[in-house]
């Protein structure tokens, strides 16, 4: 089999329909790269659409038996993939203007990067969460829990988006637009499975730097991220992310620094769920409210 110089890669559950719109985007506006595309189904079920996927000569799909989450699909879909390189892309996401293309030539020319990783504008075309300059932790929990306003004094509006024209070190990229070298993926051993979905991405940089290698974003690449951003509270939602978090603090940090995370965090957002409530904001408090249950609930 033919190698070939870029595999991208989409994790699809029930949303083969976006898969489609994201590929037609790419197929628009990448040029001068020989990819391929590969698309790892978590068992689809109820997904009319699957099937002109599946369809699709120009697309392989790789069909697993079970929904396994967001990191073990992209690792299956990495191993039937050719690649020298890989870009891992979420189905609701949007590229414009070779964005791809920038991302690869600029991975490609330093040797110094091992995750590189677009701007990212929401569904109205605005600045969203790209990337953090700084990895989780007890300083960026409490950053969260008082509405951002840390870091917005240390990193001003550069925290999540790259504002000016030129590359910035970060934390980690954002996991819906993440390209690397193949070699660099296979050489951390992909992402951690017993995460199902949240905090693999940041799992997988930290791993990735420890290497020696940098975590990138390059402003002249934008992807629009079409991900919702209702403030309604989704309880399954919640808990994985609440699960991920455990598994990540135990996984990366002392049990002490957990310990201490949780303490301050609850107290914090029972803080912001009375403010919330006070304004008469009564969803965003709710989520609160149900996000310190369940830091309980998973100490």
């Amino acid at each position: 089999m033919q190698q070939k110089e870029l595999s991208i890669i989409y994790v699809n559950y029930n949303t083969a329909d976006q898969v489609m719109k994201s590929v037609e985007s790419v197929r628009r506006y990448t040029k001068g790269i020989d990819y391929e595309i590969i698309v790892a189904d978590n068992n689809s079920m109820e997904d009319k659409d699957l099937q002109k996927l599946i369809d699709d000569d120009a697309i392989k799909v790789v069909k697993l038996d079970d929904n396994y989450g967001f990191g073990k699909a992209n690792n299956a879909g990495v191993k039937e993939s050719t690649g020298e390189y890989v870009f891992l892309l979420n189905p609701d996401t949007i590229c414009h203007d070779n964005s791809i293309e920038k991302l690869f030539h600029c991975l490609k020319a330093d040797k110094t990067i091992g995750v590189i990783g677009p701007n990212m504008i929401n569904a109205e075309s605005k600045p969203t969460h790209s990337f953090r300059r700084a990895g989780d932790g007890i300083i960026t929990e409490l950053n969260f829990a008082l509405f951002g306003i840390p870091y917005k004094i240390l990193y001003g509006s550069d925290f999540e988006y790259n504002h000016s024209k030129n590359q910035l070190d970060v934390a980690y990229s954002c996991g819906a637009a993440m390209m690397m070298k193949r070699e660099t993926f296979d050489k951390v051993g992909g992402f951690d499975e017993t995460f199902f979905m949240y905090y693999e991405d940041q799992d997988l940089c930290n791993r990735i730097k420890k290497t020696g290698l940098r975590i990138v974003n390059e402003p002249q690449a934008i992807i629009q991220h079409l991900e919702g951003t209702s403030i309604r509270l989704n309880s399954k939602r919640e808990k994985i992310i609440i699960q991920s978090r455990k598994k990540y603090f135990i996984k990366t940090m002392p049990l002490w620094h957990f310990k201490i995370a949780n303490i301050l965090t609850k107290s914090l957002l029972l803080i912001g769920e009375f403010t919330y409530l006070l304004c008469g904001k009564k969803e965003l408090a709710e989520k609160y409210s149900y996000r310190r249950k369940l830091i309980s609930e998973y100490e």
